[in-house]
């Protein structure tokens, strides 16, 4: 049985984002004949011990890579403390690796998390058949839109500064791209950045997908009611922009009937009743907060139309839940949900200038009002599509164009005896 080294710096079974990112390619890439070992935090080491007892993966061994509590004490120290960590743990993930390497030969190392193009990976050190993303990081917040991020746009700022270092500076990024076999893109922003800095041949878009147990086994029929339900899912972070949502929420028709529930929490949320009673929107807004993973899917069934604002995203995820649940969605013609999303599924709005984009959003809003029929063909579209993005049919294509041209053959090796290993 072929051997894969996976590096997940980010991965907790039942997660979204990057954490469910980790975890469905290590899970998965084991239930396609290939023995896997994933490197990952201890962070989700309960969580993951936990899903290995309820679904055993007799092909999938975890070792958990530790670093110093003063390193883990930089993780929450702003933007520069994350990196710092994440630059450490790689560090130590390498060491890791090639003590496990010399055990065990790998015949493919893949990394899949962090999905920043800019922090790389050190794995491409072991000299082995490297496939390296899907990756982001490509994606510049428009600085028209910085007032939606208040004090944090200077963070924002600062993040775009450290990234353009990290692309000529960091060995872990400009040597990955180098030494890849593959170099796999969340979208075309990212893609281009890896072009640009000189990697043309196997450069190729893959970008993620939404789990099967998530996803309905049929569309969602909605019945005819008065009220237009919008629901907006995610943390509340800056650059997911929920005010521009509400901005545009509020140039709204006042005779139209419509409710937007807000599903998250965040650093943001401390605006919230700022913005609702800044917009006028008492009217119109229930915000929830933050609630499970499971629960988010009750929000995505009462609601008609998926409303998302994000200023920079790679991929979102929440997306592609949202139309798993048979969701149209009204959204930016901006970075990753401009490529998830077309006319047959949503309604992309340009990115001009606040007045002029909040104006498109209310327009989109009226139009998912007046156009039933359509709204509802957009929302059984949107379920084709996210059907066809299951993680597990995207990992199954993945190793059949990607792993089984780089996998060589197999060398004695010493078996692996727990599906758990400290470091």
């Amino acid at each position: 049985m072929k051997k894969v080294l996976v590096s997940a710096y980010a991965c907790i079974p039942d997660r979204g984002s990057e954490e469910g990112n980790g975890w469905y390619y290590s899970s998965l890439i084991s239930q396609q004949g290939y023995e896997v070992y994933c490197l990952t935090r201890d962070v989700g080491k309960a969580s993951i011990e936990q899903k290995l007892r309820e679904f055993p993966h007799p092909n999938l061994t975890f070792a958990f890579v530790t670093v110093p509590k003063w390193v883990d004490k930089a993780y929450t120290k702003g933007l520069i403390g994350l990196y710092f960590h994440y630059l450490y743990w790689q560090w130590a993930a390498m060491k890791v690796a090639m003590r496990l390497d010399k055990k065990h030969a790998f015949d493919i190392i893949h990394h899949v998390s962090y999905t920043s193009l800019q922090l790389g990976s050190f794995l491409y050190k072991l000299k082995r058949p490297f496939i390296y993303g899907p990756v982001g990081g490509g994606q510049e917040a428009p600085d028209s839109m910085r007032g939606y991020f208040k004090q944090y746009w200077v963070k924002e700022k600062m993040r775009s500064i450290v990234s353009s270092l990290m692309l000529r500076f960091n060995p872990g990024c400009y040597e990955s791209i180098r030494h890849a076999n593959y170099v796999l893109t969340w979208n075309e922003d990212t893609r281009q950045m890896v072009r640009a800095l000189g990697r043309t041949e196997g450069v190729e878009n893959a970008f993620g997908g939404v789990g099967q147990y998530f996803v309905p086994a049929e569309p969602i029929h909605r019945t005819a009611h008065n009220t237009l339900q919008l629901v907006w899912v995610g943390r509340l972070m800056p650059r997911k922009a929920l005010e521009l949502s509400l901005h545009g929420l509020s140039k709204v028709d006042p005779n139209i009937p419509v409710h937007l529930t807000i599903v998250g929490d965040g650093e943001m949320g401390q605006y919230v009743p700022e913005y609702i009673a800044h917009y006028k929107l008492e009217n119109r807004v229930t915000w929830v907060g933050q609630v499970n993973y499971e629960q988010v899917k009750h929000y995505y069934r009462q609601a008609d139309v998926f409303l998302f604002t994000s200023l920079r995203d790679t991929g979102p995820a929440q997306l592609m839940e949202a139309m798993a649940y048979s969701l149209p969605v009204v959204t930016l013609h901006l970075h990753g949900q401009a490529e998830l999303v077309d006319q047959s599924t949503g309604i992309r709005v340009p990115v001009t200038e606040p007045e002029t984009v909040a104006t498109g959003l209310a327009e989109a809003i009226e139009w998912m009002y007046h156009n039933e029929a359509k709204r509802i063909d957009m929302g059984q579209n949107a379920f084709r599509f996210a059907q066809n993005q299951r993680w597990e049919l995207k990992i199954s294509r993945l190793v059949q164009k990607y792993y089984q041209s780089l996998a060589k053959p197999n060398v004695d090796r010493a078996d692996a005896t727990s599906p758990i290993e400290e470091w």
